[in-house]
């Protein structure tokens, strides 16, 4: 299995990306519905749900293609302008759709008080990494009350992990032993430290949390062609993951395990999956316009809407929402990249490959 060229066609990351997205639906619905307390994959770790689990396969990703776009960028602008192309873009459109069509459809205020209201100018912040939850009037009695749009947590800590990233490489510290010493004091801080001190800052617990996946995807990235990738490993690990289920153990195994796990199936020569993306690189879209759209339907339908009917609605409108993002939206301002500078230059980095 081809593990160390990440540039070739010939990969599942556009169907792990969009299997993440989805998973996020789903585990939103049981919250969204008021049925958070049945939610399987919770009931089966004792601690992480669906979508908490599909966010860290997604960091783990992020991970290891930030560190390989990286590497790869011909200058500093070339890697900070690819983030924001795929990042913001499509962001603005959906915040843009929530405050506009999302809020005045749901909102129990009268036109004139929603628009003028102060709530509905901070939620534009959002558009910077300003994160709001709410808008006036709008999903106050959802089973799941006010939060307008909970999946854009993850956005400040996702650009907070480039940045990070990008420090360490203008720096000359990005290589095999920070992608080893960073998620070890991660994990550290997260599990360790921080109870111990009582530290108990929600922005400390995330940013641990996330930034171990990340750089652990990173250091996967970089130790690519030293490890064994091979179906003994990651069957070995996986039983190990779900063998812990329900024990104080589960959460340090999974955040072990998981890197390995979900770059190994990325790499896993499955025709079908490796062209999954041919039509576009939908999940983005589908992370960042689901949760106002199922928030929308809870606020219709609810509480005639039965859960399987709400996750397949949710699911099906959520993608042709993130199919129109892509093609309008999204591709478009990726093929902006085109116009950047393009003579290379020396970054730091060409000295850290991780060959051996």
């Amino acid at each position: 299995m081809d593990v160390a060229s990440v540039q070739r066609d010939a990969n599942n990351f556009d169907f792990l990306r969009f299997f993440a997205a989805s998973a996020v639906v789903f585990g939103h619905c049981y919250w969204l519905s008021g049925a958070g307390d049945s939610e399987p994959v919770r009931l089966f770790t004792g601690s992480m749900d669906t979508a908490d689990i599909a966010v860290n396969l997604f960091f783990v990703m992020s991970g290891f293609l930030i560190a390989a776009s990286w590497m790869n960028s011909r200058s500093v602008l070339d890697f900070v302008a690819k983030r924001a192309l795929r990042i913001f873009p499509a962001l603005t459109v959906s915040v843009l759709f929530t405050v506009l069509i999302i809020g005045p459809l749901a909102t129990g205020l009268s036109l004139k008080e929603y628009f003028l209201a102060s709530q509905t100018l901070r939620y534009l912040t959002n558009i910077a990494l300003i994160t709001q939850f709410h808008l006036p009037g709008v999903f106050t009695e959802n089973p799941f009350p006010d939060t307008v749009n909970g999946s854009v947590w993850t956005l400040p800590y996702e650009v907070f992990m480039y940045a990070s990233l990008l420090v360490m490489g203008l720096l000359k510290v990005f290589g095999r032993i920070a992608v080893v010493v960073v998620p070890m004091m991660l994990i550290a801080i997260h599990f360790h430290l921080a109870p111990i001190l009582g530290m108990e800052s929600e922005m400390l617990h995330k940013s641990t949390r996330l930034g171990m996946f990340f750089f652990l995807g990173s250091a996967m990235y970089l130790y690519r062609r030293n490890l064994p990738w091979n179906w003994k490993v990651a069957l070995a690990l996986l039983a190990l993951s779900l063998l812990s289920a329900r024990t104080e153990l589960w959460l340090y195994i999974h955040v072990l395990t998981l890197p390995y796990l979900t770059i190994y199936l990325a790499h896993l020569p499955i025709p079908r999956l490796s062209g999954f993306g041919r039509y576009g690189d939908f999940s983005y879209g589908i992370y960042i316009f689901s949760f106002p759209i199922q928030q929308l339907l809870m606020h219709g339908f609810s509480p005639q809407l039965p859960l399987g009917a709400f996750m397949a609605i949710s699911l099906l409108a959520s993608i042709a929402v993130a199919a129109l993002s892509w093609h309008f939206v999204e591709s478009p301002a990726l093929r902006l990249k085109r116009y950047l500078p393009s003579a290379r230059e020396r970054i730091g980095i060409a000295d850290l490959s991780p060959a051996p």
